[in-house]
């Protein structure tokens, strides 16, 4: 059996990240923007697939993800506790 993803959370400086572009974000990311910046989580049951197919091609790891999103253009991207992540989304 194969392993399945976890979920990752991340934050990501909203001004240094002038080159991204929140529309083409692949769907598995999910992404809100606060007065703290970016907040970026993964969609590990889409990932998952996405991996298998070929679209993905990076290790379900954090450093791999942090490397990804500052290709997608992001910058000053932080790993942070999911749960505060979560968190955080139920005042919204």
């Amino acid at each position: 059996m194969t392993k399945k993803g976890q979920i990752y959370c991340f934050q990501a400086d909203y001004k240094e990240s002038r080159n991204f572009d929140e529309k083409s974000l692949p769907d598995w990311l999910s992404l809100n923007v606060n007065w703290q910046g970016y907040c970026i989580s993964t969609v590990p049951w889409v990932a998952d697939v996405a991996r298998v197919l070929g679209l993905l091609p990076i290790e379900d790891t954090p450093e791999a993800w942090i490397a990804y999103l500052e290709s997608l253009g992001l910058r000053g991207v932080t790993p942070i506790c999911c749960e505060v992540f979560f968190e955080n989304r139920l005042y919204y």
